[in-house]
């Protein structure tokens, strides 16, 4: 066994970490690795990257008998698993031309460069898998491995007489796969470390705006959007934060300016990035602004992010933060923006639909709208917050799903959504209540495809939420198994659980008009379904000590059939 060799693949792969930890202390190049829309710019300058270190791998291998041993594929892989296939495909294209120019009629010239641009190939496909699972070192030391497998079998196969390609496989096969497995882990970790250390900082973030809404609260449960509510929230945020400065505008005019702008405290008039985000009703980001804007000065050394406030489906505000220019990346500045943004509004709708409340007609629809509580409220946000610390991508999903509960629970009261839609608004209930009782609840859901049946919204979620709360977690181990199937005329969902059943008194009671009984949430889905679709059409319950499943069959009728 030649120790030289080994020895030579140990410098090399040690250069190489070298490079990537002196690339990754580089702001641009931290910058482009963490932002996942690279420009055509950013994927030029990290083709020459890596094809340099590429190229740096040839001339620095060991040689043995006509062939190189050297570290080529881990500059080719990464590339494709960090950049994406359009540079990992033009790297490995790179690494196979100068392979083959710089020993044309080589011993192992061809085996060589195909091998190395096969390597470009299997990171350009491998590579949303490889992201997905984060990097993991089993993954890119198996997939190495496998490819210089490959390439030693190519160098045995192509290259002539088979006596001596024999030789050299034996003298390079284990230091060239076990070396460059280890060395693209090593390699690849560098990188992968600036990639955590974002995404670590976006769950931080996104931790923050909940903290910030919960100190908000008692400001945005007044409903107020004025100078002196937004002064106080920008005041919150700037403390918890640690930004620049929070500007809150209307749709006509700058309500509060919180932090240092200079001599902007006093200022009106709507500035550019506020009309651009009630515009396109997303978050905008600006490193600048024309001579003539409000926020000219300012920009020049700091960079605005601008979110909407959205209520009833119309921007009535704009939060613009300000934070420090040249960060690596502002990513985790628009997660925290959006996410704010968000939960301000949701909040704001909130409010909005506690003053409505005395208007509608219905009591029964207000003691639906009132099970949207606080308790509720503050239970998904604790259990949103301990996955921020422990999994910031499973925060992000369940944060999503909060807003979709949200959103979903301030429709109209006659407003009739598919099917899919109220099921859509019973996942995001079902998503954040699995969050917080874990392996504890067991949820099933089977819904039928193309089933066109219109359904009055919120009508199923408290059917579900009483099969949850009352039913399977008053077990050790619950299930709740809902089924939406298509039987021609009507839909037939059913909500199952196996808790204790429901007591005889409170299912004979569901006609009863006595607002404080038992099992209001339940009555109250009972006589809306008998008022929309007749006397026929209320809740069908059978319950067990075993357990309990409610069946609401809804009609297929259109809007028109509904007025009354």
């Amino acid at each position: 066994m030649n120790f030289a060799i080994f020895k030579a693949m140990l410098l090399n792969i040690g250069l190489l970490v070298l490079i990537a930890q002196v690339l990754a202390g580089f702001r641009v190049v931290r910058r482009i690795i963490v932002y996942e829309e690279e420009s055509i710019r950013d994927q030029i300058l990290l083709i020459v990257i890596f094809s340099a270190i590429t190229v740096i791998s040839n001339y620095t291998g060991y040689s043995v008998k006509g062939a190189i041993a050297n570290t080529r594929i881990i500059g080719v892989m990464t590339s494709g698993f960090i950049s994406g296939p359009v540079v990992g495909l033009i790297v490995g294209l790179v690494g196979a031309v100068h392979r083959y120019l710089i020993d044309v009629g080589g011993f192992t010239t061809l085996a060589c460069s195909i091998s190395t641009f096969l390597g470009g190939i299997v990171a350009a496909t491998l590579f949303r898998y490889v992201k997905v699972n984060k990097y993991r070192a089993r993954d890119l030391f198996l997939i190495t491995f496998i490819i210089e497998s490959i390439q030693m079998l190519l160098i045995l196969i192509m290259s002539k007489p088979f006596e001596e390609a024999f030789l050299v496989v034996k003298e390079i096969f284990l230091p060239m796969t076990i070396f460059n497995s280890i060395g693209m882990v090593l390699f690849t970790g560098i990188f992968k470390n600036v990639i955590n250390e974002q995404e670590n900082q976006i769950g931080r973030k996104v931790g923050l705006s909940f903290d910030i809404t919960k100190q908000c609260l008692p400001i945005l449960k007044s409903g107020e959007y004025n100078k002196e509510s937004c002064a106080k929230m920008g005041e919150i945020i700037l403390d918890f934060s640690k930004d620049l400065a929070v500007v809150f505008t209307n749709r006509d005019t700058i309500l509060s300016i919180s932090g240092d702008l200079g001599l902007l405290k006093e200022a009106s008039g709507l500035p550019d990035i506020a009309r651009e985000v009630m515009d396109k009703k997303e978050v905008i980001v600006v490193e600048d602004a024309s001579e003539d804007d409000i926020f000219h000065r300012p920009l020049k050394n700091m960079i605005a992010i601008g979110a909407p406030l959205v209520k009833w489906k119309q921007v009535f505000g704009t939060i613009i933060i300000f934070s420090r220019k040249h960060r690596i990346s502002y990513q985790s500045q628009i997660y925290f923006a959006d996410g704010l943004s968000k939960l301000l509004s949701t909040q704001y709708e909130l409010a909005d639909m506690e003053k409505q409340k005395e208007l509608l007609i219905k009591s029964e629809y207000k003691a639906l709208q009132s099970q949207i509580n606080p308790h509720f409220i503050f239970n998904s946000l604790n259990t949103i917050s301990s996955f921020v610390r422990e999994n910031p991508d499973d925060a992000r999903e369940l944060l999503i799903a909060l807003a979709t509960y949200f959103r979903n629970s301030i429709k109209n009261k006659d407003a009739l959504v598919s099917i899919y839609e109220e099921m859509e608004y019973v996942d995001a209930y079902l998503q954040l209540v699995k969050a917080r009782f874990g392996d504890r609840l067991t949820i099933t859901m089977h819904i039928g495809d193309k089933i066109d049946c219109q359904i009055p919204s919120l009508i199923v979620q408290p059917i579900v939420e009483n099969a949850v709360i009352h039913g399977a977690m008053t077990r050790k181990m619950g299930y709740v198994d809902i089924r939406v199937r298509d039987k021609g005329d009507y839909a037939l969902i059913s909500v199952e659980d196996n808790g204790p059943g429901i007591a005889v008194s409170i299912i004979e009671g569901l006609d009863s008009e006595d607002d404080n009984i038992e099992g209001v949430g339940l009555a109250n889905v009972h006589k809306r379904l008998k008022y929309i679709y007749g006397e026929d059409n209320g809740l069908k319950i059978k319950s067990t000590s075993s357990g309990t499943r409610i069946d609401l069959r809804i009609p297929k009728i259109g809007p028109k059939d509904l007025e009354r």
